[in-house]
């Protein structure tokens, strides 16, 4: 039986917080902290009170229900999940926000964007309007952009000057300038940004780390006279990391999908991550349903991992071996049917995996411009009927694992950006220099829209801002596993190209294993 004092205890913590409790829920309330050893009562209490909080209350006299949503989510906080708190999720369209910069609140502010296709004029200078606007900010805040902060002097700071200052205030001198590259005239580079564009002389210019291409947002440093800016040097924008990126949201859900609070802020599934971190992702691209040899070898990957079902499969296209044709379609359906009795043949992985099929710009369905839509349903209907995990997705595509964020993007870029860049890094590697770009301009294809078109209104699918935990690069390059900051770059390399060559993910550890197939699996 509750004592006096327990509940007279109970009524004025929350009177504290400003709620009014009656004496039998009060009494509720002490009959489950009897539960707990003494010394944790206390703590436990400030927990339900805390929860309470949370819950956003109208009216300060509190009623049985809430005290019973406190205590479930604080005694038991591995009991039960909250319905949007999914440990395997893949986002759509419609639920990735956009994240823009707003002038007049001065911070940044998460938009919802329904699908639209055939928008307003206006949406295509938005395009890189807001990828500037999103560059600029990300940068006067870090270190030597940022303004300097009242009675500091020792460090040394230097100014972003606007384009516009430049030509009406006939400013000259070595300046830095933030803008884009491009080229109103063949031939001619210039820098814009809102206000206008100057020309730029990169004859002698030297060119900081990266894939550097018309159309990427740089910082130029050089001397301006007589309306040119003869560029010394051209530096990408520097890298944020991600923590100082969501700082600015708080708790807002940046990612995407329909919780409202990010679910990087959820103990939960913080837990579950940490007690499971032998799950693993399975990641193969190019996987070719119309060859015989590439169907044998998955069968292989599929029987080897029989025992141990992965959270889930990720597939990027081409699924056929050749571009697309009158017989396509035909091709497509029957590989998805071998494919559907391959994965029947084994249960656990039918009933424990998902198969999440990224479409390659080769295949079948939407046109080629990002993002582009699924594989076609109705070709491949059947196959969705017979395989419950399979997920049929744009691309590119986000996944969430718990705590873990997880960009996919079946694009071969680093081919494009090497063929547009301005100037070829002398050292490195160019997936590094790859990755090192797509990071710091926050967007995974930084170029024109000629070379790469994009729906105007949805650029902000292909954003990296804040930057996600691993960003799947399925190219169709050599295999490779890089890091920028905090953020991992992996490309699983082509599967028919690379020796059979896929990559293992463990979101738990954030472990990237390098898999291939053996010469010398056994035949159907």
């Amino acid at each position: 039986m509750a004592d006096d004092k327990a509940i007279k205890n109970v009524q004025s913590s929350f009177s504290m917080y400003g709620f009014v409790i009656t004496r039998p829920i009060a009494t509720f309330v002490v009959k489950q902290l009897l539960s707990l050893p003494p010394d944790q009562r206390d703590h436990w209490l400030t927990r339900i009170t805390d929860q309470i909080l949370e819950q956003n209350l109208s009216d300060p006299h509190i009623a049985l229900d809430h005290v019973k949503l406190a205590i479930k989510e604080c005694l038991k906080p591995n009991a039960i999940l909250d319905e949007s708190e999914t440990i395997f999720n893949v986002l759509n369209l419609e639920e990735i926000p956009q994240v823009l910069y707003d002038i007049s609140m001065k911070k940044f502010v998460l938009q919802k964007v329904m699908p639209d296709y055939f928008p307003e004029p206006i949406c295509k200078p938005n395009v890189f309007r807001n990828r500037l606007s999103l560059l600029r900010q990300r940068t006067l805040r870090q270190e030597p952009f940022a303004p300097r902060k009242f009675g500091e002097k020792s460090k040394e700071k230097k100014e972003l000057v606007p384009v516009e200052f430049l030509l009406t205030n006939s400013r000259e001198g070595n300046v830095y300038v933030m803008g884009i590259l491009s080229q109103l005239v063949d031939g001619q580079y210039f820098l814009e940004d809102t206000g206008g564009a100057i020309k730029i002389d990169i004859a002698k210019t030297v060119f900081d780390e990266g894939l550097i291409t018309e159309g990427c947002i740089v910082i130029a440093q050089g001397y301006f006279e007589d309306g040119v800016l003869d560029v010394k040097k051209i530096q990408l924008p520097p890298v944020e990391p991600s923590a100082n990126s969501r700082a600015s949201f708080g708790t807002e859900n940046t990612f995407g999908g329909t919780h409202r609070t990010s679910l990087k802020c959820s103990e939960k599934l913080q837990q579950h991550q940490e007690a499971h971190n032998t799950d693993m992702i399975v990641i193969i691209s190019e996987l070719w349903l119309d060859n015989s040899e590439i169907l044998r070898k998955f069968k292989v990957i599929l029987e080897g991992y029989s025992d141990v079902p992965p959270i889930a499969f990720i597939l990027c296209g081409h699924f056929l071996s050749s571009p697309p044709n009158v017989t396509s379609g035909k091709k497509l359906k029957d590989g998805f049917n071998h494919l559907a009795r391959l994965i029947d043949a084994h249960p656990d992985l039918k009933k424990n995996s998902k198969f999440v099929f990224v479409p390659g710009p080769q295949d079948l369905g939407a046109a080629k411009i990002l993002p582009r839509g699924p594989l076609p349903h109705k070709i491949l209907e059947d196959f969705i009927k017979k395989i419950p995990g399979a997920i049929l997705v744009g691309n590119p595509c986000r996944i969430q694992y718990c705590t873990k964020e997880i960009v996919v993007f079946r694009e071969d870029m680093i081919s494009k950006m090497c063929r547009n860049t301005l100037k070829y890094p002398e050292q490195g590697n160019f997936h590094d220099h790859y990755a090192k770009t797509m990071i710091s301009q926050s967007h995974l294809a930084p170029m024109s829209l000629p070379v790469v078109p994009v729906y105007w209104k949805h650029d902000h699918v292909l954003q990296l801002f804040p930057t996600p935990d691993l960003i799947i690069v399925a190219d169709n390059s050599q295999q490779y596993t890089t890091r920028v900051d905090d953020c991992q770059v992996i490309n699983p390399g082509s599967f028919p190209r690379n020796n059979f060559s896929f990559k293992v993910y463990r979101p738990g550890t954030g472990e990237v294993e390098d898999c291939e197939l053996p010469n010398d699996t056994e035949n159907m």
